[in-house]
């Protein structure tokens, strides 16, 4: 496995992060067994411009950051460490003489499962960020699903492990916290939802 992450912050308004990530798993044949998954997010800190500041709203709007993140995530839980090997075991046959058989179907073709999760985003704090509102657009899209696959009867196996499908999930999020009581003591009393 390999991992390294770069960030950068300039003047405290614009922020950036870039990370990669490549790793290898040995359950996985040969020509499947690497994956590289990068990643990036970015984000503005509009309420630190000096255009902000003597906009004449900054009384009310204490913080004002849209935010972008992008990557790829791999997995490999769940697949066995001889699915695209194959094992034996042993069994005996009908005139009490020991034999050996497959102990599951071979799949050489498994790879990675990669999801592409994309989110864009808004933190919005007012009045001195006694209320924060969150507000947040998701986009993940998970392909080459690992999956059992249900296989007849007749195969002499229930089922094969195979990398399936695709699918999406996406929506809206929304968040808003309020400290309704803070004092010099450290006493605060914080509501959300």
């Amino acid at each position: 496995s390999n991992f390294s992450r770069v960030t950068y912050n300039f003047d405290r308004r614009y922020l950036i992060s870039l990370v990669h990530r490549f790793d290898g798993v040995s359950s996985l044949a040969e020509e499947n067994r690497w994956g590289f998954f990068p990643g990036m997010s970015a984000g503005w800190n509009v309420h630190n411009e000096p255009f902000f500041a003597s906009s004449g709203i900054s009384g009310v709007i204490s913080t004002l950051k849209p935010r972008v993140s992008y990557g790829v995530n791999g997995n490999v839980a769940g697949i066995g460490l001889y699915e695209v090997q194959g094992s034996y075991g042993s069994q005996g046959n009908y005139n009490g003489s020991l034999g050996f058989l497959n102990t599951g179907v071979i799949n050489g073709g498994l790879r990675w499962e990669k999801s592409k999760p994309l989110d864009i985003g808004m933190d919005v704090g007012l009045f001195a960020d006694r209320i924060t509102l969150l507000f947040d657009y998701f986009d993940r899209k998970t392909s080459d699903l690992l999956t059992n696959l249900a296989l007849p009867s007749y195969t002499g196996f229930s089922s094969i492990r195979t990398n399936l499908a695709t699918f999406q999930n996406k929506g809206l999020e929304f968040s808003a916290n309020a400290n309704v009581l803070r004092r010099q003591n450290g006493l605060s009393i914080v509501v959300g939802g």
